[in-house]
């Protein structure tokens, strides 16, 4: 370990601790464009505002048309990229501190993208910062990226990544420690039929709506229907939810609404979660004026997705050694006139085929159309190779843990670049926050983070 680097961390903790509050002020979800902000105004703010920071701090900066930043430590060299995000999910429901103030309290920066990923990166950033206050001379450049839709699309690496110079070899805090080596093929899928507003009157269903993202475990859904509020009510008491899901009754616009509320996690791990989608379309499925169009999708939903989060109804359940099981997560639904939907996230092993997934996808709900979104393939790393060797070296030598490679379903940058894997930021044993309430980051952990990356930027440049 360098001890001059490491001190130099320990003397930037009040700066940092800012740093990482003000990036959490930017309501960062993807939205409609604005000029020179692709994915939104929020999305604009911040990355402006790291790309700023960066160059406050003395580094070469630059903003690569709204979609991707930079921040460069060295002239010269092969590039070793840290790759992170300032996008985020929608905050959804369910918080007791404010999700875009930087709240803290108990030793926690609250807000989301605590954790992922704006915490993370302000960490790497005073890494740099500390490598080269004392006064080490690189011998190659490390440059910061910084993405902006990496919640919902990658539009914005791709973009990046297509004008400026192409990594050698990167790690993102974006994951979980020690580090990642493999990780699971992702794509979305939406599965939709159009429907009329006669339709829904056919079935007392004036609209259905669930979930932010696919990624996400849907915390909330709802459903307004054409009935008064006593035949709700007895409806919702006969009802029995196979999962947590608890329902409650309100006055709608011209109806009575339903709302769903389940637990949400993290789309990669469904199982953590207590999905609203599943018990509303269960519900919907028992109400006998239920018909036609309505009933036939709705049916179809509850059959081939339900409850279940492995795919086993779907026909695609499986698993590998190197990765583990498939995963399905059912985020987002919507019934209005005009089309109704849903959007499922399915996670598939290593050595999976997704365009046999796909496939059976559109046998599954033959009759509906099946359309891929934002597909991104798996991701392995030997465990030999001399970088996840050196990130052993690292971490073990800092935490004084082993540092044994590990797979996950999530899908981090690691996989636009050749010759990358996750390394970090959540240690062993930490409660997995992101994309839920009250997401947080600890401070002893976020100082620890920026000591990691200050020692491995210093082993790379050195």
């Amino acid at each position: 370990m360098n001890k001059s680097v490491d001190q130099m961390i320990a003397g930037m903790k009040d700066e940092i601790i800012d740093a990482v509050r003000g990036a959490l002020k930017s309501r960062s979800v993807e939205s409609e464009p604005v000029e020179g902000g692709p994915f939104g105004k929020g999305v604009k703010e911040a990355l402006e505002y790291v790309v700023e920071l960066g160059c406050k701090l003395g580094f070469e900066t630059k903003n690569v048309e709204g979609y991707a930043g930079h921040i460069q430590f060295g002239e010269s060299g092969d590039i070793f990229a840290i790759l992170g995000h300032v996008d985020v999910v929608p905050e959804g429901s369910g918080w007791s501190v404010p999700p875009f103030e930087g709240h803290m309290k108990d030793g926690r920066i609250y807000g989301r993208g605590a954790i992922d990923n704006k915490g993370p990166v302000i960490a790497a950033l005073y890494a740099m910062k500390a490598v080269r206050d004392a006064g080490i001379v690189p011998k190659k450049r490390v440059r910061l990226i910084v993405g902006t839709n990496e919640e919902s699309g990658w539009k914005g690496i791709s973009r990046y990544l297509q004008v400026e110079e192409m990594p050698e070899s990167g790690v993102t805090p974006d994951a979980c420690f020690p580090m990642i080596f493999a990780e699971k093929g992702i794509v979305n899928y939406v599965i939709s039929t159009p429907i009329t507003g006669s339709d829904l009157d056919e079935s007392s269903i004036i609209w259905v709506k669930g979930g932010d993202a696919a990624n996400m475990v849907p915390a909330d859904a709802e459903v307004e229907l054409a009935f008064s509020q006593e035949e709700v009510k007895e409806m919702v008491s006969s009802f029995s939810a196979a999962n947590e899901t608890t329902l409650s009754v309100d006055n709608g616009n011209s109806g009575t609404k339903v709302l769903f509320k389940g637990k949400s996690a993290h789309g990669s791990k469904p199982e953590k979660g207590v999905n609203a989608i599943s018990a509303m379309v269960d519900f919907l499925c028992e109400i006998p004026s239920v018909k036609g169009k309505c009933r036939v999708y709705l049916e179809a939903i509850r059959e081939k997705l339900g409850y279940e989060n492995e795919g086993v109804s779907l026909g695609v359940s499986g698993t590998d050694r190197l990765s583990g099981k498939l995963t399905v997560n059912l985020g987002k639904i919507s019934l209005e006139p005009g089309s109704a939907s849903v959007e499922i996230n399915i996670r598939y092993p290593v050595m999976f085929n997704e365009s046999m997934i796909f496939t059976q996808l559109e046998e599954s709900f033959r009759g509906f159309e099946v359309t891929r979104r934002n597909h991104k393939e798996p991701l392995f790393v030997s465990p030999d190779s001399e970088l996840v060797k050196l990130l052993q070296e690292v971490y073990q030598e800092m935490t004084g843990q082993q540092g044994d490679p590990i797979a996950i379903g999530g899908g981090t940058y690691a996989r636009a670049i050749k010759n990358a894997v996750a390394f970090g930021p959540l240690l062993p044993g930490r409660p997995e926050v992101e994309h839920q309430p009250d997401e947080y980051i600890a401070i002893e952990d976020l100082m620890l983070l920026a000591r990691i990356y200050a020692q491995l930027i210093f082993r790379v440049v050195s």
